[in-house]
């Protein structure tokens, strides 16, 4: 369990039940693994939460798996996900299917990246494409400079952020970026477009993170469109389209994910 509450937030919207981490929850008939009629040799691309999960299940089914990493590690998006303190039962995952896939034979090669070359000379039965997501970074003027860097980047610290951030994007990611780098002692306002912060979070889980925000003194400008990003900081416009400039020495980008495929 990483805590995130999708199995209540499904219950509350009257849905049927589901969980982040386990497929099988709700669907335990439909799901029951059975040992495979035929043992075949299976390729995973990409040692994320998905591609070690693949791979798990079509072990624990008996067949021969391989998975390619492209990074040193395997994690995928989990590993900058769970950097702040208050993340690390998402650590917990990444450790609980990694071990996994060891303790059942699952040939794991790390620093390895896939090619259509690649794959036809290993001449596998069946391949996973599981090659997760990257950051979505916005066609706005000056988004390219020294002092912009994706949630992913800097959580991973290839950046370090200045004493003054803006956050763009109040989703999820955004939001406990910003919890993270207020703890650190930074300014930080998060800059939404919609009326909302953290909308698609489980409202228990909404409420708990806003008013941590609120504690820390994080400003959320929602209604908020960014048009410009600029030595001193950020271009914004409100609803009315006023326009107006936020001072940052650091802009992060947190406006969600986009395939790899």
């Amino acid at each position: 369990c990483i805590g995130d509450h999708e199995c209540l937030k499904r219950i509350v919207e009257r849905k049927y039940l589901s969980c982040t981490v386990n497929p099988q929850v709700g669907m335990e008939r439909e799901f029951t693994l059975r040992p495979a009629d035929k043992k075949k040799s299976v390729l995973v691309v990409g040692g994320g939460p998905g591609g070690m999960e693949a791979a798990r299940v079509a072990a624990l089914r008996g067949h021969q798996v391989t998975l390619w990493e492209r990074d040193k590690v395997l994690g995928g998006n989990l590993i900058p996900a769970s950097v702040p303190d208050f993340k690390q039962d998402y650590r917990m995952l990444i450790d609980y299917l990694s071990t996994q896939i060891k303790k059942l034979g699952v040939t794991v090669e790390l620093g390895k990246e896939a090619n259509a070359e690649l794959i036809q000379r290993m001449q596998p039965d069946v391949v996973f494409i599981a090659t997760g997501s990257r950051p979505i970074v916005p066609q706005i003027p000056g988004v390219k400079k020294d002092k912009v860097v994706t949630a992913v980047d800097l959580l991973l610290g290839k950046k370090k952020a200045g004493e003054s951030v803006v956050v763009i994007g109040g989703g999820l990611v955004g939001c406990e970026t910003a919890l993270h780098l207020v703890r650190q002692g930074k300014k930080v306002t998060v800059v939404e477009s919609l009326d909302t912060a953290a909308r698609d979070m489980y409202k228990a889980n909404r409420l708990h993170l806003l008013k941590l925000l609120e504690d820390e003194k994080v400003q959320i400008m929602t209604d908020t469109s960014v048009l410009e990003v600029k030595d001193e900081g950020i271009v914004i416009a409100g609803k009315e389209g006023k326009k107006s400039t936020l001072a940052a020495d650091t802009v992060v980008l947190a406006l969600g994910m986009q395939c790899n495929d």
